[in-house]
């Protein structure tokens, strides 16, 4: 796109300095011809001096003229069309250079450090890998209770899972009950849509792809499911350490000591896919089903898994998702493919539009030739494919939500 653009100029001045050469040229020629005026002005004003006769008029001064006048035709000719030609790419340079500036304000906004930023990254990590901000927790009266840490999500698989449109929704009112302000100006923030704009842009380029966020799952899954349970690993510590010397103590390692009777924190991997995150902030828990799910899950005091929080309990799934058979299924789809404002699902929801899908990216593509990330607005790919989870990974979860569920 730049190069076209850069092609588009070049032509232009190209033409512009021939344009001017030519001017200089003929204005030098004629100065160079005309003779100064001797005597009365009557005897030689120009309308008075003889000029050429018909034979030297129709001869090489013709042929030189109109020399000129084909030489001038062929360069409008020829560089009209080649102007005409290069137009579209011109349009897409000026898209690309819009683009870019807003990647580059989107940028600004984003960063801690950058003078007269909104510091994004200050919770959720430079190039929103995930992080932590502190919060203050107030009654629905807005009286203080405490301060806590609270898990700031990453963003750099916001796009696998919510629409550019969703994402503008959520930077426009915020997340209430949460560190999320209200960014838009519709939701009493600072920023026009615009900015907006810059911000969203911003964000797409740090996208991970599908395949690896699922990559990242699976590692951070496998480290999950080797993990013991803490209480019983904290019992076995300090019954290790029971009667050793000051300097035993100093020198004492809590991972010589052998844990392997106790049992897995994790009992399967639905219940660790459903709280990735919670105990070692992975992503800022942004792959979790728990952080909006289950209260204060966010802040490192989770109540019992889906008893709710921002997103209902998932204690009533079975009467949303009825059936030993269908019903998981249902479920599956769902989850896979998020809800949309207005339309049923299941035996009695309807969608909200704020439960994303997390096995069919909205408008993301990849383009084959260059590997670059896009935006099309459309549903790409299918469940089978994934996207920040695949279907066997959501399959998992919704059978640990299942076995949630109170009758």
């Amino acid at each position: 796109m730049v190069a076209e653009i850069a092609t588009q100029t070049s032509i232009g001045l190209i033409f512009l300095i021939v344009a001017v050469i030519i001017g200089l040229t003929y204005a030098f020629i004629n100065i160079r011809q005309a003779k100064p005026e001797i005597g009365s002005e009557i005897e030689l004003a120009p309308n008075r001096k003889p000029y050429l006769d018909d034979e030297a008029l129709e001869g090489k001064k013709l042929d030189r003229t109109l020399s000129f006048g084909l030489l001038g035709l062929f360069i409008i000719g020829i560089g009209l069309p080649l102007y005409w030609l290069q137009e579209p790419g011109r349009q897409d340079g000026a898209k690309q250079r819009i683009h870019d500036e807003f990647v580059s304000r989107g940028s600004a906004m984003f960063d801690t450090t950058e003078k007269g930023g909104y510091n994004c990254a200050f919770c959720h990590g430079a190039n929103g890998v995930g992080g932590a901000t502190p919060y203050t927790i107030t009654d629905s009266q807005g009286r203080f209770i405490k301060t806590v840490t609270w898990k700031g999500p990453a963003l750099n698989t916001v796009l696998l899972r919510y629409s550019r449109d969703e994402v503008r929704y959520v930077l426009t009112y915020g997340r209430p009950f949460s560190p999320m302000p209200a960014w838009g100006t519709a939701g009493g923030g600072p920023l026009t849509d615009q900015k907006l704009q810059e911000l969203i842009d911003y964000i797409q380029t740090f996208q991970l792809t599908p395949k690896q966020s699922q990559a990242q799952v699976k590692t951070q899954l496998a480290t999950m499911m080797k993990r013991k349970e803490a209480t019983c690993v904290s019992s076995v510590t300090d019954k290790a350490q029971e009667g050793l010397s000051a300097k035993q103590l100093a020198a004492f390692d809590p991972a010589s000591v052998d844990t392997s009777s106790c049992p897995p924190m994790y009992k399967s991997e639905g219940e660790a896919l459903f709280n990735m995150g919670y105990d070692d902030g992975f992503a800022g828990g942004a792959y979790s089903c728990g952080r909006c799910h289950t209260k204060g899950w966010s802040y490192g005091e989770k109540a019992a898994d889906g008893t709710g929080a921002f997103g209902p309990p998932l204690t009533n799934v079975l009467r949303q998702f009825p059936g030993a058979s269908l019903g998981p299924q249902e479920q599956t789809d769902f989850v896979c493919n998020g809800s949309d404002q207005g339309v049923r699902y299941g035996l009695n929801g309807q969608g909200t539009g704020r439960m994303p899908g997390f096995c069919i990216t909205p408008g993301y593509k990849i383009n084959a030739t260059n590997g670059e990330v896009g935006i099309d607005n459309k549903d790409t790919g299918t469940a089978e494919q994934g996207a920040m989870f695949t279907q066997d990974q959501v399959r998992a979860i919704v059978e640990y939500e299942r076995s949630l569920a109170r009758d």
